[in-house]
């Protein structure tokens, strides 16, 4: 989720328990509270990242992974919390700065940021800078049958700090997914991280949807 500026405060980064990742490292332990990925990816400009992994947003890490598969780089943050106390590792996009990502970032042409929003409607919500990779992806996932709307103005991610545009050509898609669009993506509708290795159909279909959007942008 991008921050919102008004009267110059920063609203979502005031909501967050820790500014930046060097405040997070320093009181959430690694391993235990936290994880981090990357698998990188030679030869690929595109990163799908998912900065608010594991038990944050749920589901986002699972998405991001598959939707990179082996030819395209991957990199997720995973809360390893209580599903109830991973909030407080949420640091907002345009304050996420954990080194890996950001290098990975440095080195990219095109990135998809993997987030989750609370709506019991399945849909999606697209933004970032890069224009014209979004319109594929909205493109691609209406006509695979998804609801897909432009972002709401706080998750728009628009911020050039967001660490979504924060590669290469300096814009990146964010892709906001409701809280009901992805728990379809596992079985039962469970999302409880035993369960999430058990994705459906729909999930399978999003991933290609994504995919396939990425190839039509670079034909």
């Amino acid at each position: 989720m991008d921050s919102v500026l008004l009267n110059g405060a920063d609203l979502t980064a005031a909501h967050d328990t820790y500014d930046d990742f060097a405040e997070l490292a320093a009181h959430e332990t690694e391993g235990v509270d936290w994880t981090r990925e990357l698998r990188p990816a030679p030869g690929s400009d595109l990163a799908h990242i998912a900065i608010h992994g594991g038990g944050i947003e749920v589901g986002t890490t699972e998405a991001a992974n598959a939707a990179a598969g082996d030819s395209h780089n991957y990199y997720s943050f995973r809360g390893r919390k209580k599903t109830s106390t991973n909030r407080v590792l949420h640091i907002t996009s345009s304050h996420f700065d954990e080194p890996r990502c950001v290098a990975l970032q440095n080195s990219m042409v095109r990135t998809v940021s993997w987030h989750g929003f609370h709506s019991t409607t399945k849909i999606t919500e697209v933004g970032g800078l890069d224009e014209q990779f979004k319109l594929w992806v909205k493109r691609s996932l209406q006509h695979a049958g998804f609801t897909v709307i432009d972002a709401a103005a706080e998750r728009a991610g628009r911020n050039p700090t967001n660490i979504c545009n924060r590669n290469l050509s300096g814009y990146g898609v964010q892709l906001e997914l409701s809280t009901a669009q992805r728990a379809a993506f596992f079985r039962d509708g469970d999302t409880s991280a035993a369960n999430r290795q058990h994705t459906t159909e729909e999930f399978s279909r999003y991933i290609e949807a994504v995919q396939v959007a990425y190839r039509r942008l670079r034909a």
